[in-house]
């Protein structure tokens, strides 16, 4: 089954109001609490409101349509509530810091072009998947059934790798010690891993559609995951941070979860 693009922009053109809206709120909160990181709350939310806009002007919904809102708002409202609780209290994230720090005199300007363009430009580009699926009339078929249980894998490993990290933290004194229990014993980042399947999870529920474009934003968050604001990111310079770092780094695969190719030392809680 192919629909047509031209249909699919104007929804997509229809919920860009919103999405700025909300991207402008948070750049104007961040001026204020002078921590730019607070856009790891707003992200999952550009999302599902465009996933909801999405429904509203498609104004029917199936059994499909309806798998889908419920996976994006499971998968928007958890991933909202753990940025929050992880951040309350905190100071600005490490990267947020450095990108303050080195252009401090601009740094208003940067934030803008961050949060209030580029952000709102990517959540349109990785939201185009969920419009696809929206408009498209199928009927619940094997795909359906796969990628659903993709997303309840992956929805439930970055779960509980996310709550792994969140008792580590409360539980650890120093910033140098380095979670290698749980799920973090098979990957050095098994939240990403989590993302990773879940958004590819989303691209298996749409392939039904026959539209190409459902590979955009699966493609565009792998990227941001393995090469832009992931991995390649969290671990720039974390071997001068964390003394243990270089031991788990040799032992443990970055992304894909596998048995360490030693023992790793340092379990803090069994």
């Amino acid at each position: 089954m192919v629909i047509e693009l031209a249909p699919i922009f104007v929804t997509m053109i229809k919920a860009l109001p919103a999405i700025f809206a909300i991207a402008g709120v948070t750049w104007l909160i961040s001026l204020y609490l002078h921590k730019i990181s607070i856009i790891y709350y707003s992200w999952p939310v550009l999302l599902m409101v465009a996933a909801l806009l999405f429904q509203i002007d498609a104004q029917t919904i199936g059994a499909v349509q309806l798998a889908l809102l419920a996976m994006v708002c499971c998968w928007a409202l958890r991933l909202n509530y753990y940025a929050i609780k992880r951040g309350r209290h905190q100071p600005e994230d490490r990267r947020y810091r450095a990108l303050r720090e080195n252009s401090s005199s601009s740094f208003g300007l940067h934030s803008f072009s961050l949060i209030l363009v580029a952000q709102p430009v990517l959540a349109s580009m990785v939201s185009s998947l969920f419009a696809i699926v929206i408009s498209a009339d199928m009927q619940w078929s094997l795909y359906h059934s796969a990628g659903a249980a993709l997303w309840l894998f992956g929805f439930s490993f970055e779960t509980v790798a996310d709550n792994q990290l969140h008792r580590f933290n409360r539980l650890v004194v120093s910033e140098e010690q380095t979670l290698k229990t749980g799920l973090w014993r098979y990957c050095r980042h098994p939240n990403y891993f989590g993302e990773f399947c879940i958004w590819w999870a989303w691209f298996i529920f749409a392939i039904p559609s026959g539209n190409g474009f459902v590979l955009l934003g699966p493609l565009i968050v792998t990227f941001l995951l393995l090469k832009l604001s992931g991995i390649s990111l969290m671990e720039r310079g974390i071997t001068q941070r964390r003394n243990d770092y270089g031991g788990y780094m040799q032992s443990t695969n970055s992304f894909f979860p596998w048995v360490p190719r030693e023992q790793v030392e340092g379990d803090l809680y069994d």
